[in-house]
């Protein structure tokens, strides 16, 4: 059994008895890591409500194997979005983000980008007036990361060129007029929102800096981006079915 020091963001918590929570972690050198965090929900504990999603914490834990279930040794809260989770908007919306990283990421994976990536996410939703737009650009930023980076240079169905009509979930690219046909997977976007994506999926930060949308393509990018997540990852993602309306703010 390994004995191992990493930061990590609390991805999610439950209680698994009636001292003890299972605590889900995302590490940057470790991947998503499942601990049982033993005495944690005593009154005593001096780690009593630091295990909590979105918080960064230091943890040392034994870990046998990176596909088992690991024990918690000791915990160093290191930051927590207090404003992110006073707002419900905010928390729903992080809170997907969060269930995409449970969902798409691996234990003993090397993620190092994208954890860094994440973490800057949470302080930004900590701060900003435009979760929604933080949220589309995260979303849009992981595609790359889970292997299937977006193609906007030619048609996704036909390899033509443009002009280009929308975006094929299924084919994870942009889509000629010649190949919207009434597709199920098919998306109409305007000229400007599939620009503004190609924008927030490449993989400089700066270009991603530069973008800003409206409420409108908000909302059209969030229901692109979530169609997108569920069918290549083959998931369904229940907090997206708690957004009852996409996040136009």
């Amino acid at each position: 059994m390994s004995l191992i020091k990493t930061e990590a963001v609390v991805v999610k918590a439950s209680d698994y008895s009636e001292s003890t929570r299972l605590v889900t972690l995302f590490s940057p050198d470790q991947g998503r890591i499942r601990v049982l965090a033993k005495g944690i929900r005593r009154i005593t504990s001096v780690n009593r409500g630091a295990l909590e999603p979105f918080s960064r914490v230091q943890v040392t834990l034994y870990l046998k194997d990176p596909t088992g279930l690991g024990t918690l040794r000791e915990s160093a809260l290191l930051s927590t979005p207090a404003a992110l989770r006073a707002h419900y908007d905010r928390w729903l919306l992080a809170s997907l983000v969060l269930e995409v990283i449970d969902r798409a990421t691996l234990p003993g994976e090397d993620l190092r980008a994208l954890f860094v990536r994440v973490c800057a996410y949470l302080d930004e939703m900590n701060a900003t007036d435009r979760p929604g737009e933080a949220t589309v650009a995260v979303l849009a930023a992981m595609l790359g990361w889970f292997g299937f980076a977006p193609e906007f240079e030619r048609c996704g169905a036909c390899g033509g060129g443009g002009p280009f009509t929308g975006f094929r979930i299924d084919r994870c690219g942009v889509t000629c007029g010649r190949c919207a046909g009434g597709h199920q997977q098919f998306r109409a976007l305007p000229p400007g929102t599939l620009k503004a994506f190609e924008h927030l999926a490449a993989p400089d930060a700066d270009e991603r800096a530069a973008v800003r949308l409206s409420p409108a393509q908000i909302d059209e990018l969030f229901r692109v981006l979530v169609a997108v997540l569920q069918y290549h990852l083959d998931i369904t993602l229940t907090t997206a079915r708690m957004l009852a309306v996409a996040p136009g703010g």
